[in-house]
């Protein structure tokens, strides 16, 4: 970004007002000027469009003869092939029985469609289906009134088809038909205020139809005998204008039944003749020829001329004419068909180059185009064509902008200056590459001249005229797009590529004393496609994101709250021009207006729509006239606008579902149009479904535009295109509608037109499918509750299940615990009745013991008192001591004490024994009580002095009772019989480890 130096003035507030008070009056000046040249030209008018149609888009014999239209503006054409329907995107063909060229064409005031050709007459209707055909009437005629030779017209009158013929006029109403034969032959006919007139041998007649009279009005000597084309409303109400085909025109008088010649359109002895002729809505009269293609008669009569648009007509011989409900001029030629669109808004003033600029002085139109500089010369009135205007010579090449100064036209040119005089062009030598020339606020003699690099000051005086005088200094842009500021000096310029410069100028207009050089700071969105404009006296500056103005205050650039609400923030708006109470615009590369005062404007682009795209960027040409006319320069030529059409007005044209088509496995379909018709119903097998359409009354033929939306299908409406079809390929089955309208870029909009469709479920959709699949669904569901419930149920008795193992693994481990407990507990007890039993084993062995030393003690006793005996004399003494032997042998004898012994020791040995007994059954008593004391450790002595028996007894005894034990003679008895006991110590009801049990459990 440049340097920014401070924009300070230095000038006292007194000069600061005495130059805003000079700026102020300099503007109103330039304004005045500007409108003076514009004073003599209120409208600009130029050529109306003709559309041609050649065999290429009829495909049919070229030749035409009669037109009619229906009520949806659907076009009848006859001609040599037969009858040619034109919807306004498709030709379709109707031939006649005997394949007759159709000379006659009418639509009725039902809306029914005849048609004339050779001996036929009948009607053109269309099916169902969008199919037009032909429906004969002959057989209402009586076979003798059948040979009719040709057609040739057909009116409406009094309540009667009225068909003309050479031979008789046939009327029919009601399927009945009246026949009127000729007194020679009937040569022309028409229908005026429901009068109907005949040319029949030398009369014209009237016809009344409900007395079948004919009433004589004019003799054909009153017009000189001459051939009769056209007898039409004159230029009074009461009156006709006839037209003869040699060029005569006579006001015709029916009341007092006389002719008046007016005048000679077609000078005498001329090659050329009149064929057709007819008055348009608007009171002019068009008249067709044999060579000069269409004259032109004013709704006065008093002027005749042959317009210059008409001579862009594919064919000199117009053989009919007619206008259309539009407003159209058809001309039925002898080759191809032409429309003249003398009613369009819309009209070419000149198409010979690209126009960038037009200067409107006086009555004379300046044209500064690519190819150079062009003037109007011969207009007529305020109707312009491409032969208006005429090139300036010397002025060849690009030619930017002209401007009006001190009475004087200026060309701003890519070679330099040029001033246009009466007398020629003068160049300003010195500079090339001018863009514009803008003047000074202030300094009415002081212009600055912007150009490709810099700006210079070329000032005026009333001797030398324009000098340049020299560059200003310190600033080389390109100045293309400069606007002065409300400040004295300050000069706004914005490059499409830098972005915005603001800069100061001193008071000799030498050079820049600052500079600010704005990008995409300060608030600018970027550098790119920036523009300045004066709105309401604001400088307003346009972006690719808004509209903005600058704050001196804030040295920002801010949103424009209006003007951006306005035209939003998605396009770029390249021209604001105010002029009168509107302004106007590009916006998007279409161009339009809104009214620059209402509280809620609104942005009317519809007339203009057809310019879109053509405008030169950055270079757009919008020459506001009047509030009735605006001039638009064009890549394509310039076009003038009447802004007093208004497309609301009019009622909205038909909009035409011409045909809809489905392939259905792999056949086409054809759909009904009636409005009547039920929803076409279409099979799943259908691949497409293709929607044909048009809008056949729209006053602009040629930009029609259409949308659409398929209800189910699309979200909202499809953008517009010139496309007259819309195919949708493999619907789903359902129930659908098609939507479409339509809209002309003049901003004609029509109706919505709907077709309502169905595409059919296959048999698997079908309700009926559906019912087998709910009650299917129905079971299945039942079905499945079934097992999940059973699988509930299952699995809330394997729960249950798995909480009573839980349970009895949990009593069990309680159980396992108590036994383990109780074992402990027997542990303890049988260590406590093992130590009881050894104790009272113990005990047993101590008494056994005893028992043994008492009886030791009795023997010794005994063997000492048997010797005693023997020493004892005294017979008393002897007696004790045998009474004391026979005690103590009767004591020995004694074994009761073995008994209680035994008794003791089985029963403190009571487990011993029950194993003893149940592993060796077969022990005796005597082997059990060995084997008891051998389990208590006592010697063979010991047994034996127990037993009463000697030791070699009991060892004999020991003997046997190993035998009887099994065991081997290293085996010590004592630790077998100890190892006996052991096996048997652990009860066989609580098992050493529990888990075994808890695991069988589990």
């Amino acid at each position: 970004m440049a340097a920014s130096n401070s924009l300070a003035s230095s000038n006292s507030v007194i000069k600061f007002f005495v130059l805003a008070v000079m700026a102020v009056v300099g503007a109103s000046l330039k304004s005045n000027a500007q409108q003076n040249t514009t004073a003599g030209l209120a409208e600009v008018h130029g050529m109306p469009r003709i559309i041609h149609y050649t065999k290429k888009e009829f495909n049919s014999d070229p030749q035409f003869w009669a037109m009619c239209q229906d009520a949806q503006g659907v076009l009848y054409f006859g001609n040599n092939d037969g009858v040619l329907i034109y919807d306004g995107e498709r030709w379709q063909k109707v031939t006649l029985p005997n394949n007759s060229s159709v000379r006659s064409l009418r639509t009725s005031k039902k809306g029914e469609i005849y048609a004339g050709g050779f001996n036929e007459l009948g009607t053109i209707k269309r099916d169902s289906y969008g199919k037009y055909y032909y429906e004969s009437l002959l057989e209402l005629l009586r076979p003798e009134d059948r040979n009719l030779e040709n057609i040739w017209q057909i009116y409406e009158v009094q309540g009667y088809i009225v068909f003309r013929s050479t031979r008789m006029l046939i009327a029919i109403a009601n399927n009945k038909a009246i026949t009127l034969p000729s007194s020679e032959s009937f040569r022309y006919c028409n229908v005026i205020n429901d009068q109907l007139y005949v040319l029949d041998k030398e009369w014209i007649k009237q016809v009344d139809l409900q007395s079948l009279e004919f009433t004589d009005l004019i003799h054909q000597r009153e017009i000189n005998s001459e051939e009769i084309v056209g007898l039409l409303p004159g230029l009074k109400k009461e009156g006709l204008l006839l037209i003869t085909k040699k060029g005569s025109a006579y006001a015709i008088d029916p009341e007092k039944r006389t002719a008046t010649f007016r005048k000679r359109l077609i000078p005498e002895n001329s090659s050329n003749l009149i064929i057709c002729a007819i008055k348009s809505k608007q009171g002019t009269y068009y008249l067709g020829t044999l060579s000069t293609k269409i004259m032109l008669l004013n709704e006065s009569g008093e002027h005749v001329t042959t317009s210059e648009a008409f001579q862009n007509l594919q064919d000199n011989t117009v053989l009919n004419l007619f206008e259309s409900r539009e407003g159209n001029i058809w001309a039925l030629l002898n080759n191809g068909l032409d429309c003249i669109d003398v009613s369009s808004p819309v009209s070419m003033v000149f198409d010979n180059a690209a126009i960038f600029d037009v200067l409107p002085v006086g009555k004379t139109l300046y044209l500064a185009t690519n190819q150079g500089v062009f003037v109007s010369n011969n207009a007529n009135g305020d109707n312009y064509s491409r032969t208006s205007f005429k090139k300036i010579e010397g002025l060849e090449g690009q030619a930017w902008s002209l401007q009006y100064f001190k009475g004087t036209v200026i060309c701003s040119h890519d070679r330099g200056i040029f001033i246009l005089t009466g007398k020629g062009i003068q160049k300003i030598p010195g500079i090339t590459g001018i863009w514009k020339i803008i003047e000074v606020n202030g300094r009415p003699d002081d212009f600055l001249v912007c150009t490709y690099e810099g700006i210079y000051l070329l000032h005026y005086d009333k001797s030398n005229g324009f000098v340049l005088q020299h560059r200003i200094e310190g600033f080389r842009e390109s100045s293309r797009d400069i606007l002065q500021s409300n400040e004295p000096g300050i000069f706004w310029v914005c490059h499409g590529y830098k972005g915005v410069f603001r800069i100061k100028v001193d008071e000799s207009l030498t050079r820049t004393v600052s500079l600010e050089h704005f990008k995409d700071q300060n608030g600018l969105p970027s550098p790119f496609n920036i523009n300045v404009f004066r709105w309401k006296g604001e400088t307003v500056f346009t972006t690719n994101k808004g509209i903005f103005t600058f704050n001196a205050n804030a040295n920002r650039f801010e949103p424009h709250e209006l003007l951006t609400t306005l035209f939003g923030t998605e396009h770029n708006v390249r021209k604001l021009l105010q002029h009168g109470d509107k302004t106007w615009f590009v916006h998007d590369d279409e161009a339009g207006y809104f009214l620059t005062n209402d509280a809620e404007p609104v942005l009317e682009k519809g007339l203009f729509l057809n310019l879109k795209g053509t405008f030169n960027q950055s270079m757009e040409c919008i020459v506001p006239l009047s509030n009735k006319n605006v001039l638009m320069g064009t890549i394509t030529g310039l076009y003038a606008f009447d802004l007093s059409y208004n497309s609301t007005e009019k009622a909205s044209a038909n909009m035409l579902i011409t045909k809809v088509s489905a392939l259905e496995s792999q056949e086409e379909v054809l759909g009904e149009l009636s409005s009547a018709t039920p929803r076409l119903q279409l099979s799943n097998q259908t691949s497409s479904i293709r929607f044909d359409f048009a809008a056949p009354d729209f006053q602009d033929q040629m930009n029609i535009q259409y949308s659409y939306r398929l209800e189910a299908v699309d979200l909202g409406w499809s953008e517009w295109q010139e496309t007259p079809y819309k195919e949708f390929s493999y619907l789903r089955s359902g129930r659908y509608a098609f939507h479409v309208k339509a809209r002309s870029l003049l901003g004609e909009s029509s109706r919505e037109a709907v077709y309502y469709f169905e595409i059919l479920p296959a048999w698997y959709q079908t309700v009926w499918a559906y019912i087998v699949y709910s009650l299917l669904a129905t079971f299945i569901v039942v079905t499945v509750a079934s097992m999940v419930k059973r699988k509930i149920n299952l699995e809330k008795q394997k729960t249950r299940d798995e909480e009573e193992k839980k349970r009895k693994v949990l009593e069990l481990e309680i159980q396992q615990i108590k036994l383990k407990q109780e074992k402990e507990q027997m542990i303890k007890d049988k260590a406590l009745l093992e130590e009881d039993v050894i104790h009272k084993s113990k005990e047993l062995a101590n008494y056994t013991m005893l028992l043994v030393k008492k009886r030791e003690l009795l023997s010794d006793m005994h063997d000492e008192l048997k010797t005693l005996k023997d020493t004892v004399r005294s017979d008393a003494s002897k007696q004790i001591v045998r009474d004391l032997i026979r005690k103590i042998n009767a004591n020995l004898q004694n074994e009761e004490h073995i008994q209680v012994f035994e008794a003791n020791f089985e029963r403190v040995h009571h487990e011993f024994f029950a194993q003893l007994k149940s592993t060796f059954s077969d022990l005796t008593q005597k082997e059990l009580q060995l084997c008891a004391f051998v389990r208590m450790n006592l010697t063979n002595k010991e047994i034996a002095s127990i037993l009463n028996i000697s030791v070699r007894g009991v060892e004999t005894a020991r003997y046997r009772l190993r035998k009887r034990l099994g065991m081997s003679h290293e085996q010590d008895m004592s630790a077998f019989l100890e190892k006996l006991y052991d096996s048997n110590e652990k009860s066989p009801d609580v098992p050493d480890d529990s888990s075994d049990l808890l695991n069988k459990i589990r």
